[in-house]
C-alpha cells in the first residue's frame, strides 16, 4: 500500500481581518454563557434555569456550524 508523507491539507493563507463565519460561531457561544449569567445576576432566574436558553443557542451554533454551513476543504 502506498502511502504519501506530505501534509493531507494545505494552510489557508489569510491576508483579511475580517472574522470568518465559524469565528462568529466561536464567539456566539461563550457570548450567550455569559449572558445566562448576566441574566441570572441581575434577575430573580436561578443560573441553572438561564443556562438551559444558552446550551440551546450554543447547541445551534455548534449544529449551523458543523451540519448547515460545513467547513469546506479549500482548493488545491
Amino acid at each position: 500500500m502506498a502511502t504519501s508523507n506530505g501534509p493531507r491539507t494545505t494552510p489557508v493563507e489569510r491576508t483579511e481581518e475580517e472574522l470568518s463565519r465559524y469565528d462568529l460561531l466561536l464567539l456566539v457561544i461563550p457570548a450567550a454563557f455569559l449572558a445566562a449569567l448576566a441574566v441570572s445576576q441581575l434577575s430573580s432566574f436561578d443560573l441553572s434555569t438561564a443556562l438551559v436558553p444558552a446550551s440551546v443557542v450554543g447547541a445551534l451554533a455548534v449544529a449551523d456550524g458543523l451540519f448547515r454551513h460545513p467547513p469546506l476543504r479549500p482548493d488545491r
